[in-house]
């Protein structure tokens, strides 16, 4: 299985619930906004790295008490606050089977034997952040297992109770038709309106094979974890209390505002760049789940001691270059430096920035692998690095997000145009990768053209494994004979059929079921093209082309 042998896409939209259809792959698109193509001979290319890059696995627990599924109904397309809230992402139909679809991704990196154009091994897979959905200890443990081998047991609470606890499973005391239920309507009710109105299927024995544990693959090669804001966050945006710490180990779920006003109001401030509150949103009606002090929130130290398990490899999944109790580090990888940065600001707000010391980090260790560098004006001057190296740059958010300056009175938070000045004026750097939007793009960061260097650095940010298309991707860098670089981006889709029974205890059904719900979310059409998760054509599978550095 290559994973790029073919596109899947859904049927069209608005014609029922859309079931997926293979076709054949797609072309490769040249990107030359940084650099004109030139004629390559046969033989000249010099490989030099090729990864795979997952990100916003968002392994979550849909039984969590410290989860709001209630919001996500204002942006429903029949209620009139879909006009303030187009889109809000707290709750998805395909939530209960997110360990599903990070096994079937597995699955399909360790069934890639060599990248798709450069045709070496794979060096390493890296994972760029929200690796789980609301910081809570049983999600960070299935995660590191889905990713390092051994049993997943994907529920949270005691054995057995399958039916109860998260918000589509129905009972004689639970129902609400806003949320898809599987095994259908309790007697008397009506059909939910997924099912009702956009075709939802019926899964009977659903929770049950949810419930299952299963033995997980895990990674066969090494791999970098990097720290997203989910990995931090209540929801990913608000820092835990002790109200909300006391509430999510309890047997106890809310299921609804206190008031729609409330609502509304936590709602209008989740959004913005600042700190809001969830303890008025969690103190409403709720229903019974298991309790489970294994769904405790864990601090950022912990979930970087996490890392450091018998079965991480590299030892620490690259935090044992890090500062104590930080997650910012760099390691090599034949001539190219990886950098990975925490983007995460943790007073609040899930769009990113730096602290005023990472960004001198950074700028050291530019410095040291760079002969030049641009001054403010665009001209080049010495650097006085050692020696010369390829920067490839990792963090969760993408540079657009880096706008969340919020911090208390005396700290200074980095934002993204400094940090993109920083990089501009050193030719070496290459590329940055990036996940949070769950959408692929691709995006230049081109210089001035006064500047005395042409060209900039190509960004890359790949769709998450929650949402549509549920898929990754493989990264390659390459020397050209012509005096340019290439990077080259291929999507990789999870290895699940096209149709899994999910009646099946394999997991890789469940994760079939659960990529076809993703393609039918009801409040936008997620497979627009240019618009969609799956971005346009020149956002998935390309070359990108840019000046390769003088020294190379």
């Amino acid at each position: 299985m290559t994973g790029w042998s073919s596109r899947l896409v859904p049927g069209p939209a608005g014609a029922g619930y859309r079931h997926l259809t293979r076709l054949p792959p797609e072309s490769r698109v040249v990107r030359t906004e940084l650099a004109d193509p030139g004629e390559v001979a046969p033989g000249s290319r010099t490989g030099l790295l090729a990864f795979t890059h997952l990100t916003d696995l968002h392994v979550l627990d849909d039984r969590s008490p410290a989860r709001v599924e209630y919001l996500d109904r204002y942006a429903d397309p029949d209620l009139p606050t879909r006009r303030e809230f187009p889109h809000v992402g707290t709750y998805r139909p395909q939530d209960p089977l997110t360990t599903h679809v990070v096994e079937a991704m597995v699955q399909a990196v360790n069934d890639v034997d060599a990248s798709p154009v450069l045709g070496r091994p794979l060096d390493w897979s890296i994972v760029t952040g929200d690796s789980t959905d609301n910081c809570q200890a049983n999600e960070l443990a299935w995660y590191l297992t889905l990713l390092e081998g051994g049993q997943v047991h994907p529920v949270s609470g005691e054995a057995g109770g399958e039916a109860s606890g998260g918000v589509g499973r129905s009972g004689p005391d639970w129902f609400d038709e806003r949320y898809w239920h599987p095994e259908g309507s309790p007697p008397g009710a009506d059909d939910d309106r997924p099912h009702r109105l956009c075709g939802f299927p019926r899964v009977p024995g659903l929770w049950q094979q949810v419930a299952r544990p299963f033995e997980a693959s895990g990674l066969t090669r090494p791999w970098y974890a990097v720290y997203g804001n989910h990995d931090a966050m209540l929801q990913g945006t608000v820092p835990a209390t002790p109200a909300t710490a006391a509430l999510v180990t309890a047997g106890h779920k809310p299921v609804a505002a206190a008031s729609q006003v409330q609502a509304l109001a936590a709602l209008r401030a989740l959004r913005e760049e600042g700190p809001a509150s969830l303890d008025v949103l969690l103190s409403g009606p709720g229903r019974p789940v298991p309790a489970d002090p294994h769904r405790r929130f864990v601090s950022k130290s912990e979930w970087v001691g996490a890392h450091f398990g018998p079965r991480s490899r590299p030892h620490g999944h690259g935090l044992a270059g890090a500062a104590p109790g930080e997650a910012a580090y760099a390691f090599d990888a034949g001539p190219v430096r990886a950098l990975v940065l925490d983007t995460v600001n943790p007073h609040g707000g899930w769009h990113g920035s730096l602290d005023r010391g990472q960004l001198e980090w950074l700028a050291a260790e530019l410095r040291a692998g760079s002969s030049t560098v641009l001054d403010d004006s665009g001209r080049a001057t010495r650097a006085g690095g050692r020696s010369d190296r390829l920067f490839v740059v990792f963090s969760h958010h993408p540079l657009e997000t880096l706008t969340n300056g919020y911090a208390p009175e005396g700290e200074d938070r980095v934002l993204g145009a400094e940090v993109q000045q920083l990089l501009l004026r050193h030719p070496n750097v290459v590329l940055w990768v990036s996940g949070h939007v769950h959408r692929h793009w691709v995006r230049p960061l081109q210089r001035p053209r006064h500047w005395a260097v042409p060209g900039g650095l190509w960004q890359v940010s790949t769709a998450s494994l929650i949402d549509w298309p549920q898929q990754s991707r493989v990264v390659e860098l390459a020397l050209n004979g012509d005096g340019t670089l290439s990077i080259f981006t291929t999507v990789l889709d999870h290895a699940a059929p096209l149709v899994g029974q999910p009646s099946s205890p394999d997991p890789l059904a469940l994760a079939a079921l659960s990529r076809s719900l993703s393609a039918n979310a009801w409040q936008r059409d997620v497979t627009a093209e240019d618009t969609g998760l799956a971005g346009g054509q020149g956002d998935r599978n390309t070359e990108l082309l840019l000046r390769a550095p003088d020294w190379t």
